[in-house]
């Protein structure tokens, strides 16, 4: 009977009743890893959640699923509780035959050097670029990006298997010397060519103003909102709407609309549960990602699949997904402001059908195939 561990800082939500919750893949994930072993146990930070919280987030089934908290040690203040977290971090993979750790992050960087010195089978996913979101957080990450960024190339090089989100950009920035793929881990609703058929009508009927919309954690620098506001803030005619949905603290977004008096251009939603983002992607008429960090961002995938216009910045994986002249230079106000100033319905249209049919190379089954090929190679090399 092999037991499979997934490591990641997380968190994990759990309600009131003991129920665990995924923020998108949810039990799809769960299901994915089964395909390693005969049981998964996650190890990760928890969050507790309200009822009311509840729909926002994705049900994980309990069958033949665990899981083990660690506390949180990634602030100054509560490096205290890295001494422990370490400790369970260790035991489980002592007591767990695979080890599947999702980097970057502190947790899965830890259970990839213990699991490496006892030799268990290591698995990696490598999701983000560790400099790109250290060097865009604040003054403090900048000071750590470099290191962190050779440490993460040195545990990649050496990984034996490795799944990139990415087809290039990640591949480039950390290289093993190991076996990989490139897969993303969005999951996708079915893909039906209706979903175009509505989007170009939409896109025939559209009128001033242009309703553009991020989906992204929302207390988090390097998503870069903050600029997209600033973008309207400074544009003479009010001619875009712009809404924003994710989890976290809102005060800093918001503050900034305050201060430049933007409370009918910019709505700040909060978060929406997986599927009420594809009915908030239906509904705006072009999706933006203006991040200065990422991996291969899984919402530019989902817009795409509803067949929407995307324009987002020219960093890590978003080349990969969107037509050139839909990019701009993450944090370059003029250069947003100029792409959002060529868009027309005939552009519009272009860019729906292009990414509707780029997005059909995201189908659940093709990525499920494709990872379960990979999966079956890993459990060969290590006669499992």
């Amino acid at each position: 009977m092999k037991k499979v561990l997934f490591v990641h800082d997380g968190p994990l939500r759990i309600d009131n009743d003991n129920n665990y919750y995924g923020v998108q893949a949810g039990d799809a994930q769960r299901q994915r890893y089964l395909s390693l072993g005969d049981s998964i146990t996650y190890i990760m930070r928890l969050k507790v959640i309200s009822d009311s919280e509840i729909n926002k987030y994705s049900l994980i089934k309990n069958e033949n699923f665990s899981f083990i908290e660690i506390p949180n040690f990634l602030s100054i203040l509560k490096l205290s509780y890295k001494r422990n977290a370490i400790k369970i971090i260790k035991d489980g993979v002592d007591n767990h035959d695979i080890i599947v750790a999702r980097l970057p992050s502190a947790a899965g960087a830890i259970a990839v050097a213990y699991a490496k010195s006892i030799n268990k089978p290591i698995l990696i996913e490598l999701v983000a670029c560790v400099y790109d979101a250290l060097w865009n957080y604040d003054w403090r990450g900048k000071l750590l990006a470099n290191y962190k960024l050779k440490k993460y190339q040195a545990i990649l090089k050496d990984a034996s298997h490795v799944i990139y989100v990415t087809t290039e950009f990640l591949q480039k920035r950390y290289p093993t010397k190991g076996k990989s793929i490139g897969c993303s881990d969005v999951v996708l609703k079915d893909i039906d060519t209706t979903v175009l058929k509505k989007r170009l009508l939409k896109i025939e009927n559209i009128q001033e103003p242009l309703v553009l919309g991020t989906v992204a954690a929302i207390d988090v620098p390097y998503k870069g909102q903050a600029d997209v506001i600033n973008v309207i803030a400074k544009s003479n005619k009010k001619t875009l709407i712009y809404k924003i949905v994710g989890q976290g603290n809102s005060n800093k977004l918001q503050n900034l609309v305050d201060q430049n008096q933007l409370q009918s251009e910019v709505q700040i939603l909060g978060s929406l549960s997986h599927d009420q983002v594809f009915g908030f992607i239906d509904d705006i008429d072009l999706y933006i990602q203006p991040s200065k960090q990422e991996g291969l961002p899984r919402a530019v995938i989902e817009a795409m699949s509803r067949a929407c216009p995307v324009v987002g910045s020219n960093i890590a994986g978003i080349p990969e997904l969107i037509n050139e002249a839909a990019l701009f230079e993450a944090g370059n106000l003029d250069d947003i402001k100029n792409v959002l100033t060529q868009i027309d319905k005939n552009i519009l249209s272009q860019w729906a059908v292009e990414n509707f049919k780029k997005a059909v190379e995201f189908k659940r089954e093709t990525l499920d195939g494709k990872r379960k090929q990979f999966y079956e190679q890993f459990k060969h090399d290590f006669n499992l």
